[in-house]
């Protein structure tokens, strides 16, 4: 290896401890006019030696961020390799320690892991190593002078992709705070009997009380309103806990086909039902749905928004995007930049094409890179966008809608056992860019 240093005027080093300078072959100065070597007690020019007489017996690793030894390592993140010497080294030797890797079938590579990333601890040299290219199988070396078999430990890729690097603030199932189950997935909490009704009259009536925020000279009409209509609602919710569970699905799947659907939504609409009648639960996708989310102008707005963002923070990362990934059950670094963009989770309010009914407000979503290339400056990303909606009710729906279909659907639901299920929209698509 060849160092050249040109420079037009003075080089001054300096240090406060020793300077040690090894080459494995000649050592030359030039200069137009003298060197000088001083010392104060004089300079001494010895034979050369070996850099070392240190070698590598034992290489162990890798080991996670916790400490734990793994055999799988992930693409882009960093793990722990111990090298035991011969014996304990000096602080320059441990700087002379070389690390090299071999990717799959390739050559063994020195990386740029050593130097000053080396640190000696018990007797130890530890370094860590991260691998940025996707691979199978990856084999790494720790030697002073030449990378050996017998001292390398393998290791199996796991790829980075797909990397979660954006989700909303609330989590699918869950209630708005991510505590515990939504209210709208939730099946047979209300018993059929006195307590069941009176817990439901309860919930109704401070539903309306409090939506009616009024003076508080307005209270007692506004009271008076909310027990007309809490007690309207349970009229209601009674004659439907009536009904035999055939007539109640018969009601909601002709009402959700033959009002609040059409065209190829409407055949879907009916199978969501069927889903509910089954009383599987899970999570249920369709394609039709998925390509009428696609067209839809809201989520066109959103994925504009989303690409946006993830576009601008390629742009000022110059193209590193390890630090996008979500690790923990954050919403990561590019959801406040929604948030400043005035961004929200789509909403699908038509009732007539049937996302109103079977989707309508997407609960949460969650943003992966899928894949990235990088060529000089210009960047090719897949992006995977999934939504995530429950296909259920809770109390303030009959509260809100005053129609035989969610009388029959909230009745099925919270009084019959019927589950609801969680609605899965899954849509991919490219971002290309450069920075």
């Amino acid at each position: 290896m060849t160092r050249i240093r040109n420079v037009g005027g003075k080089i001054t080093e300096t240090t406060g401890g020793n300077e040690t300078l090894h080459a494995g072959k000649d050592i030359i100065y030039n200069a137009s006019k003298a060197i000088n070597i001083k010392g104060n007690n004089g300079v001494v020019f010895g034979q050369p030696g070996q850099l070392t007489d240190l070698r590598i017996t034992k290489l162990e690793g890798p080991y996670d961020e916790t400490g734990k030894l793994v055999s799988e390592i992930r693409v882009g993140q960093s793990y722990s390799y111990l090298a035991t010497p011969t014996r304990t080294p000096t602080a320059s030797e441990v700087l002379l320690l070389k690390w090299a890797a071999k990717i799959d079938d390739g050559e063994i590579t020195e990386i740029r892991a050593g130097g000053v990333h080396n640190q000696l601890s018990n007797g130890k040299i530890t370094v860590g190593i991260r691998v940025n290219s996707e691979f199978k199988n990856v084999k790494i070396y720790a030697y002073f002078k030449a990378a050996s078999e017998s001292v390398s430990v393998s290791a199996t890729g796991k790829s980075r992709y797909p990397m979660l690097v954006l989700q909303g603030s609330r989590r699918k199932g869950k209630n708005r705070e991510n505590t515990g189950t939504a209210l709208d997935m939730l099946a047979g909490d209300y018993p059929e009997n006195a307590a069941g009704f009176e817990k439901l009259r309860k919930q109704l009536y401070d539903e309306t009380y409090n939506l009616e925020a009024q003076d508080g000279w307005f209270d007692t009409p506004r009271a008076d309103n909310a027990k007309a209509d809490s007690d309207n609602r349970m009229k209601q919710v009674k004659e439907y806990c009536n009904k035999s569970d055939d007539e109640l699905f018969r009601i909601f799947k002709s009402e959700i086909q033959g009002i609040y659907s059409s065209g190829k939504i409407e055949t879907v609409a009916g199978e969501m039902v069927d889903r509910m009648k089954s009383n599987s639960g899970g999570e249920y996708t369709n394609k039709d749905l998925t390509d009428a989310v696609i067209a839809h102008g809201n989520s066109k707005t959103f994925i504009a928004a989303v690409k946006k963002v993830v576009d601008e923070y390629v742009k000022e990362k110059k193209g590193e995007i390890s630090d996008l990934e979500i690790t923990d059950d954050g919403k990561g670094k590019l959801y406040d930049k929604l948030v400043r963009d005035g961004v929200d989770n789509p909403k699908f309010s038509d009732w007539f094409s049937g996302l109103g009914i079977t989707i309508n407000d997407v609960w949460a979503y969650q943003i992966y890179i899928t894949d990235y290339k990088v060529n000089g400056s210009n960047y090719e990303m897949k992006l995977e966008y999934i939504y995530y909606d429950h296909f259920g009710l809770d109390y303030p729906d009959i509260q809100k809608y005053d129609k035989s279909i969610f009388y029959s659907w909230f009745v099925l639901q919270h009084f019959k056992g019927y589950k609801p299920f969680i609605t899965k929209l899954d849509i991919v698509g490219p971002l290309n860019g450069t920075f």
